[in-house]
C-alpha cells in the first residue's frame, strides 16, 4: 500500500528530527495545520508544500509520491539549523558562510579529532 502525503510529511519530518511546532514556524502555518496535513485532513497549497519540502530536506516530488531525492538527510538539529540558516541568506551571505566554515574546518583548534 502506498503512503499518503500526510504520512510522507510525517516520515520526512521525523527523519530530520523536528517537531510539528518547529516545522509550522518555519513554513508559516500553525502547528494545528501541520497536524492536519499529517493526518490527511488538509492538503498544503503548492507554496507551503515547497516550503515543507525544503525544510524537510527533500523535494516536493518526493512528498507527492515521486522518487525520493538522493541522500540529503540532515543528521541532527544543529545541521538542520545550519542548513536552514544557509538557505535563508542571499548568495553573497552564502559565499561568506562557506568561506568561514572552510576556514574553521582548516584550523587545528576546530578540526574534528
Amino acid at each position: 500500500m502506498k503512503s499518503s502525503l500526510g504520512q510522507r510529511i510525517t516520515h520526512y519530518r521525523k527523519k530530520v528530527r523536528i517537531s510539528q511546532k518547529s516545522l509550522a514556524a518555519v513554513v508559516g502555518v500553525s502547528p494545528a495545520m501541520v497536524s492536519r496535513y499529517e493526518s490527511d485532513e488538509r492538503k498544503p497549497n503548492i507554496t507551503v508544500l515547497i516550503s515543507i519540502a525544503k525544510v524537510l530536506n527533500t523535494t516536493s516530488d518526493a512528498l507527492l509520491g515521486g522518487d525520493p531525492p538522493p541522500d540529503m538527510v540532515v543528521q541532527n538539529r544543529d545541521e538542520y539549523n545550519l542548513l536552514r540558516n544557509f538557505r535563508g541568506i542571499n548568495g553573497d551571505g552564502q559565499e561568506k558562510l562557506l568561506d568561514y566554515s572552510s576556514d574553521l574546518a582548516g584550523h587545528p583548534k576546530y578540526a574534528e579529532k
